[in-house]
């Protein structure tokens, strides 16, 4: 078993490490005493955030601390970004109540199974599912004593088949997974590429597969390739967004419209304020 590997503790003010790991961006954090433990990719990393610094262990040695730093969105500068986005009385109250908040940067693949996964779901369901396929085609991973299973590559899914996903209780999602990791694989769908290319380009592709709607593609686009002007709509954000909309008719091409205009560059980062503060607000 490989040894734990711990980095130099990692600056990071104007950071909540749990509002911004409860957010609904990812589905493999789980809370162990005083830190988090969680797997990205191959890798397993338990992490403490306390007075301004960020504890990173690593059961990889080759996972650095600018890697740390880009995954939890600690190469932002959130103090310029938010003061964009802070254009209005509501977002301004979801800012001063999750202040921290960051949006993760995670890998392409493992987000755009993960949101497929997460269709018509609710977290418990969408974690138990991602769990179960890294059971089955992962590989063992561990750290002083916790044991999980890496992320599976697309290639691993690609080769079973809709009946096997199914077991696994993935319902309807299992044939439009299925399909996105025979993309993936067979190099039909670049999801590293959609980092460098516009936020356009990026959504039309992902709109491409099978199984990929408007809300799934703009999860993908923001959190797994980096498209900050993309904009999330869920019942949720349909909720929120009716405080600009009180007598208005909403569509999703006006509300995408409208986000893009009023908050900008950013829109993505105020779409995880606002949803994170109007999902919170159902459920205290």
């Amino acid at each position: 078993m490989a040894q734990p590997h711990r980095l130099p503790d990692i600056p990071a003010a104007d950071f909540k490490l749990d509002t911004t790991l409860a957010s609904g961006q990812s589905f493999r954090w789980r809370k162990h005493d005083d830190a988090y433990v969680g797997i990205v990719g191959a890798t397993v990393l338990r992490v403490r955030h306390a007075d301004n610094r960020l504890s990173v262990e690593t059961s990889d040695k080759s996972f650095t601390v600018d890697d740390a730093k880009r995954y939890f969105g600690l190469d932002m500068d959130l103090a310029a970004v938010l003061r964009t986005i802070d254009v209005d009385a509501q977002v301004n109250a979801a800012i001063k109540r999750y202040r921290g908040l960051r949006v993760l940067n995670q890998d392409g693949w493992e987000t755009l199974a993960s949101f497929i996964c997460s269709s018509f779901n609710n977290i418990k369901r969408i974690e138990g599912m991602i769990e179960r396929l890294a059971q089955t085609y992962g590989d063992p991973v561990a750290l002083n004593g916790f044991r999980s299973f890496s992320f599976p590559k697309p290639e691993r899914i690609a080769a079973s088949t809709e009946r096997k996903l199914r077991t696994l209780g993935l319902g309807y999602r299992a044939a439009y997974l299925l399909a996105a990791s025979r993309l993936v694989a067979g190099g039909r769908l670049h999801l590293d590429h959609m980092r460098k290319v516009d936020y356009d380009a990026a959504k039309t592709a992902l709109l491409g597969c099978d199984g990929v709607g408007d809300k799934v593609a703009d999860c993908v686009a923001l959190f797994g390739c980096g498209k900050f002007e993309a904009f999330p709509i869920d019942v949720w954000m349909e909720r929120a967004m009716r405080y600009y909309f009180r007598h208005r008719r909403m569509t999703r091409a006006v509300l995408h419209r409208y986000a893009r205009q009023h908050f900008g560059p950013y829109a993505g980062v105020a779409q995880q304020y606002l949803f994170h503060y109007v999902r919170c607000a159902s459920f205290p």
